[in-house]
């Protein structure tokens, strides 16, 4: 039986990041996402306050993040806003974010 709920946490929900290479090539890393699932209306309220607003309200956590220092990023507002200046990674949060909601697999076999 379907048991509703208005919002949801998915926890660890693949998301792909595709960095572009020299030479017309393409990276993909692979890093986890916690996801808050929104209720369309609410999803719209905040898409309506703005991309940081709306990511910060789908986006519960992350792992598989790495600075400059190779040391795992930690879920802090000055990363997160850097994060949220780099395309390959809100492409990814908002494709996971998709994917998750619709109940779209998280990993092809």
């Amino acid at each position: 039986m379907f048991t509703f709920t208005p919002k949801r946490l998915v926890k660890n929900w693949p998301a792909i990041i595709k960095m572009s290479m020299d030479g017309g090539k393409v990276e993909e890393v692979e890093i986890s996402l916690d996801l808050n699932l929104l209720p369309v209306d609410d999803y719209m309220t905040e898409l309506s306050e703005g991309d940081h607003q709306l990511f910060d309200a789908i986006l519960a956590g992350f792992d598989g993040i790495a600075g400059i220092d190779k040391q795992p990023l930690a879920d802090t507002p000055d990363n997160r806003a850097a994060l949220y200046q780099h395309a390959p990674f809100t492409d990814a949060l908002l494709h996971a974010y998709r994917a998750a909601n619709s109940g779209e697999a998280a990993r092809k076999n």
